[in-house]
């Protein structure tokens, strides 16, 4: 049975070999994945990938290197299953998030502006990894030149605010302002792009309170959720308490709005490695789709093993997949 391997994969492959950091290695290598048929044929292939992911992956976490060899150090290739930006005035806690969640080189310091360019590290959340980014802080009368673009392509926003400071309300009605004026609104719900109808990007975000565990900070946290009011949804946080931390992947993963699916080849284990990252109401044909990119009309019929089914149903290739769903997709 030959490979089969589509023109997106060899593509994709392309840009692997002309990679020069880990951070465009790794999009490539994943772009790789899952443009991969994946049959017998392409089980060679398929072992390789899975090595070279796991050594960039490694080695990201390792190094925490940022992408400073780009032109453009705000066009950060997405990794993961998702990219997150966060967002913030000067000495609000960014940098510590990130680096209490990731590897990456941040530079923690009491004095303002110590972040010029934006910054990427990896989160491992159970079985996957999501992108944040630490990024230069916003003044009232400033933004750094690239940001914009940055807030229109993450996957979702993170404003972080100081809950110790007394213009706490001030900073963040700042940082709402300038999406604004860019026409970018954070929602609970599904990134929507603008529209005839609707000129205003909408991106899944929160407002992360941070330093909730400095003495006094609760009555500021309260003012913060009487301001907003249900329009924007607090979170409170420090990068300082492991417990309050650790909680933020989960956040992460929930705002990026994505479901994790396995693919199980019939009469085989699943692969529960490497899950298909797919938009919250995908079903079974967009999983075809990503296995077998090309040949997705051959797919008859299906076997669902998760949620709301038995293990093993038979289900329609219109049937609505849901995190850690395993699909068994036969030809």
């Amino acid at each position: 049975m030959p490979a089969n391997l589509t023109p997106q994969y060899l593509e994709a492959e392309a840009k692997y070999r002309a990679a020069k950091t880990p951070e465009e290695q790794l999009a490539a290598l994943e772009e790789m994945w899952r443009e991969l048929p994946k049959h017998k044929s392409t089980e060679k292939i398929q072992a390789d990938l899975k090595k070279k992911l796991s050594a960039v992956r490694r080695a990201l976490q390792q190094s925490g290197r940022k992408g400073a060899t780009h032109a453009d150090p705000f066009a950060i290739p997405r990794c993961g299953a998702g990219q997150v930006a966060l967002l913030g005035t000067p000495n609000v806690g960014k940098s510590s998030i990130v680096g209490g969640l990731t590897n990456a080189r941040v530079k923690i310091a009491d004095y303002p502006f110590s972040t010029a360019v934006p910054v990427p590290g990896m989160v491992p959340y159970e079985d996957v990894q999501i992108q944040l980014i630490d990024t230069p802080p916003v003044t009232a009368e400033d933004v750094p030149t690239g940001s914009p673009g940055l807030w229109r392509s993450a996957d979702a926003l993170l404003v972080v605010a100081d809950l110790s400071a007394d213009s706490v309300l001030e900073d963040v009605s700042t940082c709402l302002r300038h999406l604004a004026d860019r026409r970018i609104e954070l929602t609970d719900g599904v990134r929507k792009r603008p529209d005839e109808s609707d000129p205003i990007l909408r991106v899944p975000g929160l407002i992360l309170a941070n330093k909730i565990d400095l003495p006094g900070t609760e009555e500021n946290f309260e003012l913060l959720k009487e301001y907003l009011g249900p329009r924007v949804r607090v979170e409170p946080m420090s990068a300082r308490e492991s417990a309050r931390l650790s909680r933020l992947p989960g956040l992460l993963f929930q705002l990026l709005h994505v479901i994790r699916v396995y693919a199980k080849p019939p009469g085989r284990k699943p692969d529960m490695e490497e899950p298909f990252i797919l938009p919250v109401g995908s079903d079974v044909h967009e999983v075809a789709r990503r296995v077998y990119r090309g040949f997705d009309h051959r797919v008859k019929s299906a076997r669902i093993w998760g949620y709301g089914v038995a293990d093993g149903q038979n289900v329609q290739l219109e049937h609505v997949l849901h995190d850690r769903d395993i699909v068994e997709l036969h030809t």
